[in-house]
């Protein structure tokens, strides 16, 4: 499954980026939902995480994504985007916390 989106607004959908195009893909271990900005960039960046330890539920059209780091602000961007619609619910991801989305696409 490839679907490339675009995502638009103000903010962009992370702190260093004002737009980007978004590719939703699998990741090959799991086969779980990636979400990756700017995939033929230099500079690209994924929005999703897998969470092992301690292992996360997923639920099926449901991804965690990373708000940390260089995701900052990318959780509520993606939700303001009309991608995805954050459940409220968090996982431990060592020292910070992943965020549950429902894939809105």
């Amino acid at each position: 499954m490839t679907d490339e989106l675009k995502i638009l607004g103000p903010g962009g959908p992370a702190k260093h980026f004002k737009a980007a195009t978004v590719l939703m893909t699998k990741y090959p271990h799991d086969g779980s939902t990636a979400l990756i900005a700017n995939p033929e960039s230099e500079y690209q960046q994924t929005y999703t995480v897998c969470l092992y330890d301690p292992p996360a539920p997923m639920r099926d059209g449901h991804v965690w994504l990373k708000g940390w780091s260089e995701n900052e602000g990318a959780p509520e961007a993606l939700e303001k985007a009309g991608l995805v619609k954050l459940t409220g619910m968090k996982w431990p991801a060592g020292f910070v916390e992943a965020e549950e989305a429902e894939l809105i696409l």
